[in-house]
Formats: C-alpha cells, sequence, structure tokens
C-alpha cells in the first residue's frame, strides 16, 4: 500500500517503477538538507548528479534517445507529487526539467536536434530552461515584445526574456518571440531551440525571490542572435501552441506538485496536534483542530484524485482535456495549498513561525505557485470568459464525469445568468472560480470530500454573487504615493555588488 492510500481509501495504487522510485526519494532525502539550500541559495552540485543518475531529470524520454524510466504520464506525476511532499525547491527543479524543459524539444524540435539534446537531458548531463515571460508582457504572451526576424535562413533574435527557472544553468531553452519577416511583417509566434553557447545570448541577473531559493531564475537577453532556421519548435507559425501545449502540461505538473505539498502540510499537521499537550489534553483533541485537518485530507485527496484522473486521460489516449480544465486543476491546486500551509503555519503557533522547523519554508515557497504559469487571477478570469464563450468545450469534458447532466444545467444556468446581467471582469473572474469547483465535484468523491467541495463552492457562489454589489468610487491622488509611510527610496546600507570600476574589463565611459 502506497503512502496516500494511508488516509484515501480511493487512492489508486502506484506501479512498481514509481514505488521504488518514491522510496528511494524518500530514503535519499533524509540525507539532505534543505534549509541549508534555501539559505545559500543553491541546490548541491551531488544532488543534481544523484537526481540525473536516477533518471528523474528526464522521466519520459524514450528508450531510442537514452531514456531510463520511460514513465507514463501518471506515473511521472505521482513522482512529482512525492517530490513535492519532500521539498518545493526539489520538486520544481526536477519538474521544470522534465515539463517545460525537455517536453517542447521532445514533442516539437526536429530529429537531429532531438538526437543532440535528449541524451544529455535524459542522464542529466544537461538541463534545459523554457523563455516565454517578459516583464512588460506579464502573464499575456501576446504583449511580448521579444522579436525573431527572418534573415535569408537564419533568424534574428532581439529581446530579453525574465524569471526563467534554470536558463543560467541550462544548456539549452525554448524560446518563444514574435516572428517577423525579412519585410518586417508580424506572421505570429515562433518557437526556437537556441543552444547555451549561442552567440548574442546574455545571461541576466538572477532574480532574489521570496520563496524557491535553491533554483535560479534569471532573466536572457537576446541582442542579434543568429538562430538556424533548424531549431524551429514545430510551425515556425505556431509557436503559441507549443507554448500552450508545453504550459498545459506544466500546470497538471504543478498541480501535482501541490498535492504533495498538501500531504506534507497533513502530515506536519497530525504529528504537532497529536504531540502538543494544552490544559491537560492534546490540542488534538479540539474539534476546530480536527476540522482545520480534515479540510486539508478533503483537500488533498479530492485533488489528487482529479490530477490521476486527468494523467490517466492522457495515457489512455483519450482527448486532451480543454485548456480551461488544466487551468482550473492548478488554480484550485495552488490556491487551496496556500490557504493549508498556512493553517498549518498558524496551528504551530511560534513554532511555525520558527524558521528551524519546515513549514515556513514550505510556505514561502507555496507562495509562488499562485503565481507561475499563470497568476490565479488571470487562470480564473480565462476559466470564466472561455465559459461565457465557449460553454461546449467545458460541458464536452464534463459530459463524461460522473455528474455530467447535473453539472451541464449549472453552466448552462450560470452563463445564462452572467449573459444577462453584464459585469465587468470581476465577474468573470468570479464565475471562473465557481466553475473550477464545480468541475471538481464532477469526479468521484466520497462523502467527507463531497461536503467539502459543495461547502467550497457556495462560498465561490457568494463571492461571485457579490459582485453585483457597487464598487466604492476612489479617486487617485498623487499625494497617495508620495506620502511618507515606510521606508525611503534613497540608497541603505548592504553589500557592495559591483566590481570596481579600476579593476573591471573596460573603463565605463
Amino acid at each position: 500500500m502506497n503512502a496516500w492510500m494511508m488516509f484515501d481509501p480511493q487512492a489508486r495504487e502506484d506501479t512498481p517503477a514509481v514505488t521504488e522510485l518514491n522510496a528511494w526519494l524518500q530514503d535519499w532525502a533524509k540525507r539532505l538538507d534543505f534549509r541549508l539550500m534555501d539559505e545559500r541559495r543553491c541546490l548541491p552540485p551531488h544532488l543534481v548528479l544523484a537526481v540525473g543518475n536516477r533518471g528523474l531529470l528526464g522521466m519520459q524520454v524514450p528508450e531510442a534517445y537514452g531514456g531510463r524510466l520511460c514513465l507514463s504520464n501518471f506515473e511521472l506525476l505521482r513522482v512529482q507529487r512525492q517530490l513535492g511532499a519532500i521539498d518545493l525547491t526539489l520538486a520544481f527543479f526536477v519538474g521544470l526539467n522534465n515539463g517545460l524543459g525537455i517536453r517542447p524539444i521532445q514533442r516539437f524540435a526536429a530529429p537531429a536536434i532531438k538526437e543532440r539534446y535528449l541524451p544529455q537531458l535524459a542522464s542529466g548531463r544537461m538541463l534545459a530552461a523554457f523563455a516565454l515571460t517578459e516583464r512588460a508582457a506579464g502573464s499575456n504572451p501576446l504583449g511580448m515584445a521579444a522579436c525573431a526576424q527572418r534573415e535569408g535562413d537564419l533568424f534574428r533574435l532581439d529581446g530579453t526574456k525574465s524569471w526563467s527557472g534554470s536558463a543560467a544553468w541550462a544548456g539549452v531553452i525554448s524560446v518563444f518571440a514574435r516572428h517577423i519577416d525579412d519585410q518586417g511583417r508580424d506572421l505570429g509566434y515562433l518557437g526556437l531551440c537556441v543552444d547555451a553557447e549561442q552567440q548574442g545570448m546574455h545571461q541576466g541577473s538572477e532574480a532574489m525571490t521570496l520563496g524557491l531559493k535553491g533554483m535560479v531564475q534569471n532573466q536572457l537577453h537576446f541582442d542579434a542572435a543568429l538562430v538556424s532556421q533548424d531549431r524551429v519548435l514545430g510551425s515556425a507559425f505556431a509557436g503559441l501552441a507549443v507554448a500552450s501545449d508545453t504550459m498545459g502540461f506544466g500546470r497538471l505538473g504543478i498541480a501535482a506538485t501541490c498535492v504533495g505539498g498538501l500531504w506534507r502540510c497533513v502530515q506536519l499537521m497530525i504529528r504537532y496536534s497529536t504531540r502538543r499537550s494544552l490544559g491537560g489534553h492534546h490540542l488534538w483533541d479540539h474539534e476546530h483542530t480536527q476540522r482545520v485537518v480534515d479540510d486539508a485530507l478533503c483537500a488533498a485527496t479530492a485533488i489528487g484524485g482529479w490530477v490521476d484522473h486527468l494523467a490517466l486521460r492522457l495515457d489512455q489516449g483519450l482527448p486532451d482535456a480543454p485548456p480551461e480544465v488544466l487551468a482550473a486543476t492548478k488554480w484550485l491546486a495552488s490556491e487551496v495549498l496556500g490557504e493549508v500551509s498556512d493553517s498549518a503555519l498558524q496551528m504551530l503557533g511560534a513554532r511555525g513561525y520558527c524558521d528551524n522547523n519546515p513549514i515556513g519554508q514550505l510556505w514561502r515557497d507555496a507562495r509562488i505557485t499562485r503565481l507561475f504559469e499563470g497568476p490565479s487571477e488571470t487562470l480564473a478570469a480565462f476559466i470564466g470568459q472561455r465559459v461565457l464563450e465557449q460553454p461546449g468545450t467545458v460541458i464536452a469534458y464534463l459530459d463524461q464525469t460522473v455528474h455530467g447532466e447535473i453539472i451541464r444545467a449549472r453552466i448552462l444556468e450560470w452563463t445564462a445568468e452572467e449573459v444577462s446581467v453584464p459585469r465587468l471582469s470581476a465577474g468573470t473572474l468570479r464565475l471562473g472560480e465557481c466553475v473550477a469547483w464545480l468541475m471538481l465535484s464532477s469526479q468521484p468523491l466520497d462523502e467527507f470530500c463531497r461536503r467539502w467541495v459543495d461547502y467550497r463552492l457556495e462560498r465561490a457562489l457568494h463571492a461571485w454573487e457579490r459582485t453585483r454589489l457597487p464598487v466604492r468610487k476612489m479617486n487617485y491622488s498623487s499625494d497617495w504615493a508620495t506620502i511618507d509611510t515606510g521606508i525611503h527610496d534613497c540608497a541603505q546600507p548592504g553589500e557592495e555588488r559591483k566590481i570596481d570600476p579600476l579593476l573591471a574589463s573596460q573603463v565605463s565611459a
């Protein structure tokens, strides 16, 4: 019996390959100091070598390209869940390399490019990265400014990418840009497989992030980088389709990682509450404690089952889940992990606030899940807008689930109501949240999980109804931005990080 089945009798049994890998991870992780990695802001080399040698950095690379594990989607996400329960930084480092790093190359690169990179990626002797985000574009890839202009048989790549995980360590990077022809006309978007030694590409500064400190996330600068056309990913006119496929699968991976984090929170809360004495009784004996733990158990069980279901659909060759469903899975998992990790920290009291205990780091690391691969508000608004414009897509998926007919009726009722009472984006956002909870309620759930999901759905519906209330009109004043309420913008004491100009290779003007 696997660890997840201890609390969840409906959990699916792991395959022998996953059981062996997860057992190795549990044993090997005992030798690692994740807090020290967090403080040093770096993963130790022996960690990267170890997971690479076990094949964990290329879990789905085929044998023909040097793959060792060749896991199914279900198996990959079960390993990702275990990694999330051990340490979120480790989990996202491994998950990024498999999902955002290798996937676009394995699925969309030319055969010669696959032969060049996949064997090294599969063995962990090279890392891969994904560069889509730009500061000005934010969560809207259509707003990217980086461009690739055709010059004969080459593409001239110019622009800057931000917050690219593992980019400074990677040997190959999938980069996405606007496709411009030699006359300067916009032809759509383009994905390119760029080598780390590419002339004209420069590694930029690293982001000093709140969590996931052991992972490098940095800028990439492209200045007239000439990339050959054999490095195009998929079609030269469908770069966003490649990026969308990659990010869709990445969202499922994030959800699986969050499920692992949820189970870790459950474990820590049970350990603490059954050992902590208060007035002659254990903390566990209080009804509030058991309610908090039960909510966390329901979240881990329900969302974990949904992730398993979606992975098995992929393995069975069924049509891919719509983007709205993958967005909803990621939105729910990340939002609930934020809530549960905060509840766990609260339950531990002062011990939770002390950094020698693991919940603080988990709480900080979990915060990023609500931001990357689509911020929660963006994803919820996307779901709501898509359901309003094309409800049939979501309904077709839900019709295949346990309570499909009931769900169909509610979706149609909600969309008709939203259209009849047009509201600003807040209404669309809250509608998307309601639809996400409704999707989860369509899954097979036990009595306790169903009660929990129904309660959360009613809360979401109440929030949606609140969007009908008028918003207070506030007149902006520039004084609000300049009033002295906190730290000044002037230079503060700190480390000198730039080399002295008298020692630099070139004297600046």
